[in-house]
């Protein structure tokens, strides 16, 4: 996959950037997690954040997919992944991170992760505090409350699903 920048992306209203924070900059990971007909999202408990992607840096010795495992895996305690694909919806977006009080500046490289089972394993007590974990049924996804960039990457992936399902992208193929 060519690795090149799809969309560019600020936040406006209470998530646009602050005036006088610095920007920190950073490669970031989103995740598109399936299981069968459904997909996980975060639903945040101590900030005013509708729901969320799982998403996280990418550590400087890291490939993007050890990063997907490793966030999935902390965010989530989900491990048992069947496959891991990247999306075409690179992007670079700007916004103010409330629970961190920052401005940054994401490159996001979103993946689609599926996964075998929900066998989970126990997240740590401050993941438990951020946010919880919410399974929304494919039909219901155009409901769900998302930051606009997360909406356009989970659009990719699912046009991504559809071309696979109608054998046009042979990516997805076990």
């Amino acid at each position: 996959m060519e690795k090149k920048i799809r969309f560019y992306y600020e936040e406006t209203g209470p998530y646009a950037p602050k005036e006088g924070l610095e920007f920190i900059r950073r490669n970031n990971i989103a995740i598109i997690v399936k299981f069968e007909n459904q997909y996980l999202f975060l639903s945040w408990n101590e900030v005013d954040y509708e729901k969320s992607l799982i998403t996280g840096g990418i550590d400087w010795y890291e490939m993007p997919e050890d990063a997907v495992r490793r966030e999935l895996l902390e965010e989530s305690g989900y491990y048992d992944i069947k496959g891991i694909v990247p999306v075409d919806a690179i992007n670079v977006s700007r916004f103010y991170v409330e629970h961190k009080n920052q401005n940054r500046e994401a490159v996001y490289f979103p993946f689609l992760v599926e996964l075998n089972s929900l066998a989970q394993k126990e997240i740590d007590a401050q993941e438990k505090r951020e946010h919880t974990c919410l399974w929304i049924e494919k039909e219901d996804l155009k409901r769900v409350q998302l930051f606009d960039n997360h909406r356009k990457m989970l659009e990719c992936a699912l046009e991504m699903i559809e071309k696979e399902q109608s054998g046009k992208n042979p990516q997805l193929r076990k």
